[in-house]
């Protein structure tokens, strides 16, 4: 895993995007995990799945070849258990945010977006890059990758 943090709108879903785009071009098999701090209702008022839920199931996983899980737990799972669970085959799994995870991270910033309230990560920084330095943060992911594969 590897987590690409920077304060909010600084660019880093667009960066994040191509680097995906990037490595699944070079034939591996990529994840992403997004952290979002704003609870996403993925439910329509009126179909099942949102009338499984107001009848009070406090998780719903529904699928077929697409799969969603909703839950009103409290406590998230883990990054690992996830990655376990669903992202077993994936070759490198892309995450967007938890940057209190402790995951080795690539530093989005732009100079001109600044957030006072916002706070550097405490984990391995691999690289810090502008949003919109393709080239640099692929170069960051590949040396962690091949650090790993020497281990």
């Amino acid at each position: 895993m590897i987590s690409f943090v920077a304060p909010s709108g600084t660019g880093k879903t667009t960066l994040v995007e191509q680097v995906i785009a990037t490595l699944h071009q070079r034939g591996l098999r990529v994840a992403g995990i997004k952290h979002d701090a704003h609870r996403i209702e993925l439910d329509t008022e009126g179909k099942d799945s949102w009338r499984m839920r107001k009848a009070g199931a406090d998780t719903l996983l529904i699928g077929d070849n697409q799969l969603a899980w909703m839950s009103d737990s409290t406590e998230a799972p883990s990054l690992p258990s996830l990655v376990e669970l669903f992202f077993a085959d994936a070759d490198v799994v892309i995450v967007e945010g938890y940057r209190s995870a402790g995951l080795p991270t690539i530093l989005v910033e732009r100079p001109e977006v600044s957030d006072p309230t916002w706070q550097r990560p405490q984990s391995k920084i691999l690289a810090s890059v502008h949003p919109s330095d393709l080239p640099g943060a692929i170069a960051a992911v590949d040396r962690h990758l091949a650090a790993l594969d020497k281990s």
